[in-house]
């Protein structure tokens, strides 16, 4: 229940004012859609108006003529009516389905500018139960319970006047059953809000834990974690299976209370109408006219409260998207920018669009350019970082990489070793202390041409279902065919490329690829070739793959880095030998540093780690 009190606290009125701030920017069709809704509700209202005429006038004194006549002219206002009502609905769904296209980009777009941190603490199904569950719901809601909704109250609001007009004293028996109707409704709509809320919350936790279990699926397997990931399945099931049991059930209440309270209430209207006809003080058609309006009045209440449900959920979803959608874009107010360039004999720099190979830093400053070679001196002073603002990642670190130096890091899992390449490109940013491109500050340097400079091969080889070659395109989205080519001889993968029937053309189907971990790595350092970056990252980038594959990538990577500065991480100490320099880290400092043959001749923990003394955990 605790939960529930917190939803209940939550206003749902700054989320519908941007459900509907988006819905006008179609104000035409909506023009016509509510233009087409006022006729409809009108011609239904005015056809039941109708028949006191056709039994007072007509049918009690006996003129066939006058009724066939008003029966033509009912008959044209019903036809009127559903012509308007087919309109403002195919007019609506056009509507919502333009928003919900608005609010899918919107969210992928803002995905794209959010930083890596809300990645690494935010569940991917549970970002994806936002695309599909959540938006779904608010095409739903627009494209049928919207107009359903503005249609009931207007008609709820014609009924009313039309009763009043007729006969106000008998309206005062329907206007009693009225209050307690809407008051039922009210509580109703009230709780339903904050069972739907938990409802979606508690479909997108499941969603979540569905793709992590998807993902990790060979773990589960491996470990025998079946039946445990069955039970926390069940668990989260069973925790959105009460949620939607509450909202169900609390919204199934209302329509039979309703329907009741309608059945005596025209129950009421009949007996009193009947003694005032009996008295003369009401005619037949008005009575029977009146009826069939106290029959009716039920129904739009009921609707209203029918589809608040749906709109209270599409609400609960909505909010969760323009929760995404209004999040801060990842900070960036560097004003140095990275371009491409050609430098001449006299070392003059002249930025240009093709692409040469060559790059330079360009600040603008007071009206005046100024342009600096990109080298790929990297250096750190002193920093200090922390994700959560209290246990201490990095302590005191610094180290100056040269220009086309290869700088490696080895240390225990934990040691801070991949901290430093999310530092370097502003992944996250540190604490205290500088980090320095070329003499620049990376706070000074825009975030996209920060991230430029570098060319990245993890660990984990990221594909997508393309092309082997749009795959490698990744890494310089101009490169030309050719261009490709290279790349991946470079990256001694042209070889079993051009083995695969369809060879660069070869579609790759991210998580279920028919490639090796190795031939996937490959690629990753071919996208990187074919970017042409000034500096490197590897980022363990030989760990989960085989020690033959190992020489072929190892070589792969050596031809990559040649000319380039290019910060290692390593789990292989083998591969990290011809470094220039060695850093061991350990609990976040760096404990050792120098090259290889040093770093032996000292006995320290790199000498230990080498030798097999102590592993690497």
């Amino acid at each position: 229940m605790e939960k529930n009190k917190t939803i209940k606290s939550e206003n749902i009125w700054p989320t519908i004012k941007k459900i509907f701030r988006d819905v006008l920017d179609y104000k035409v069709l909506l023009i016509v859609t509510l233009l087409c809704v006022v006729i409809s509700t009108f011609t239904q209202i005015q056809a039941v108006a109708m028949v006191q005429p056709i039994i007072d006038d007509y049918i009690l004194q006996s003129d066939l003529q006058g009724l066939t006549s008003a029966i033509i002219k009912l008959s044209l206002i019903y036809l009127i009516s559903f012509l308007t009502s087919l309109i403002y609905v195919r007019v609506m769904v056009r509507i919502s389905e333009h928003v919900t296209e608005d609010l899918r980009n919107r969210l992928f777009k803002k995905i794209q500018k959010l930083p890596v941190s809300y990645f690494d603490k935010t569940n991917h199904g549970e970002i994806m139960s936002r695309f599909t569950n959540d938006v779904d719901l608010v095409d739903q809601a627009l494209g049928n319970s919207l107009t359903n909704m503005f249609q009931s109250i207007m008609l709820f609001i014609g009924i009313v006047v039309m009763m009043i007009y007729m006969n106000f004293k008998l309206f005062l028996v329907t206007f009693a059953f009225l209050i307690g109707m809407m008051i039922f409704t009210k509580f109703i709509i009230g709780r339903s809000a904050r069972y739907y809320g938990t409802q979606q919350k508690r479909l997108g936790n499941l969603n979540g834990f569905i793709e992590e279990m998807l993902q990790g699926q060979k773990v589960v397997k491996v470990f025998n974690y079946e039946d445990k990931a069955v039970e926390r399945y069940e668990n989260n099931n069973n925790d959105l299976r009460k949620a939607g049991k509450k909202a169900t059930v609390n919204a199934g209440l209302l329509m039979p209370v309703l329907n009741n309270l309608s059945n005596i209430d025209y129950a009421a209207t009949c007996i009193v109408g009947a003694i005032m006809a009996i008295y003369g003080n009401l005619s037949i058609g008005t009575l029977a006219v009146f009826l069939t309006y106290c029959r009716q009045i039920q129904r739009p209440i009921g609707m209203v409260a029918q589809q608040s449900n749906v709109i209270l959920q599409a609400v609960a979803g909505a909010k969760r998207v323009y929760e995404v959608i209004e999040m801060e874009d990842e900070d960036d107010l560097g004003n140095v920018e990275l371009v491409r360039c050609r430098v001449d004999e006299d070392s003059n720099i002249t930025e240009c669009r093709e692409h040469t190979g060559r790059w330079a830093w360009k600040k603008k400053e007071n009206g005046n350019v100024e342009y600096k070679p990109l080298c790929g001196n990297i250096e750190f002073k002193n920093v200090n970082f922390s994700y959560d603002g209290k246990d201490m990642i990095l302590k005191d670190i610094s180290f100056h990489a040269k220009e086309g130096q290869k700088i490696a890091f080895v240390g225990s899992t934990g040691a801070g070793k991949t901290t430093i390449t999310n530092l370097i490109t502003r992944f996250y940013d540190i604490d205290s202390g500088e980090i320095l491109i070329d003499g620049i500050n990376i706070y000074d340097i825009k975030k996209s041409s920060l991230r430029s400079a570098f060319g990245m091969v993890l660990q984990d080889t990221s594909v997508f279902t393309e092309t082997i070659k749009d795959n490698i395109r990744y890494g310089r989205l101009d490169a030309t065919d050719e261009e490709i080519e290279v790349a991946s001889k470079i990256a001694n993968a042209k070889s079993f490329i051009d083995r695969l029937p369809e060879g660069f053309d070869t579609i790759i189907k991210a998580g279920e690829s028919s490639l090796s971990e190795g031939q996937l790595q490959l690629v990753s350092i071919a996208r990187a070739a074919v970017a042409e970056p000034a500096m490197l990252i590897l980022d363990e980038a030989t760990s989960s793959i085989d020690s033959k594959t190992e020489l072929l990538v190892t070589d792969a990577m050596d031809n990559l880095m040649m000319g380039r500065t290019t910060l290692v991480i390593a789990h292989r100490l083998s591969t990290i030998r011809n470094s220039d320099v060695i850093m061991v880290m350990d609990n976040g400092r760096i404990i050792e540093r120098g090259n290889h043959d040093g770093l032996i001749s000292k006995g320290g923990r790199y000498y230990e780690l080498y030798t097999g003394k102590i592993e690497l955990d």
